[in-house]
């Protein structure tokens, strides 16, 4: 608990979390989701930013003891994997599958041990676009993705070992792809581009979507019922 009873949480990720954005690199502090959790709980909690842009699992394992446990929270939410799936040249990805997933697990369990609590997220579905001048393939070559099906079906490989992760460990879960493909009507380059919630990067929030990741942190419940079993 923090100094005035309030819930101390941390967010712990990448530029998603961070508040990143493509174009526009850093949009406005008030339309990240971080701030819109800290804004609606106003005096019931306060949630700390540990998004830095472009960092993996294995990045974020180098500073996890400084910007989360440190901060004796009492909730933490984990959402990484845009980065650990991207391809390198060499055909590999920067952190492999089950590098990824045992990193997350670590995570969890340590957590645990402080006494607090992880929410593992998944990472939002990927616009891949045609290669030429905008879109997630405008960066990465799709022969890269190929033997995964796709950037969007191997990014959600990665997000299935979140999702594996937090059963194992019976962790919350607030599964972000599917509520972003459920706003956006289907998995389709057009269905995401027309939905307006990921920038023209192919797999960075706008501001939208950002409000629509603390839409479905507020639908899962999970500070709400933290909130409730704190005040008992």
């Amino acid at each position: 608990m923090g100094n005035k009873g309030e819930i101390e949480i941390v967010a712990f990720g990448d530029s998603n979390t961070q508040g990143a954005n493509w174009k526009i690199r850093q949009y406005p502090q008030q339309e990240k989701w971080v701030t819109l959790i800290n804004t609606a709980y106003s005096g019931n909690l306060m949630i700390h930013n540990a998004g830095i842009s472009g960092e993996t699992t294995e990045d974020a394992l180098k500073r996890f003891e400084k910007d989360v446990l440190s901060k004796k929270p009492d909730l933490v939410f984990i959402m990484f994997g845009t980065n650990d799936a991207a391809m390198l040249p060499s055909g590999l990805p920067r952190v492999d599958k089950t590098r990824f997933k045992r990193n997350l697990k670590y995570f969890t369990k340590e957590i645990r041990k402080i006494g607090a609590e992880p929410v593992l997220m998944t990472c939002l579905p990927v616009i891949e676009g045609s290669g030429t001048d905008t879109y997630y393939y405008s960066r990465y070559d799709r022969k890269w993705f190929e033997a995964g099906g796709g950037a969007r079906q191997w990014h959600n490989a990665y997000n299935d070992l979140t999702r594996e992760a937090a059963r194992e460990e019976g962790a919350v879960l607030v599964d972000h792809w599917w509520n972003l493909i459920d706003l956006a009507g289907e998995s389709s380059d057009e269905a995401l581009l027309s939905s307006g919630l990921i920038d023209p990067s192919g797999n960075h929030l706008t501001p939208s979507g950002a409000r629509e990741l603390y839409n479905g942190i507020m639908a899962s419940g999970v500070l709400q019922q933290f909130l409730q079993q704190s005040s008992e």
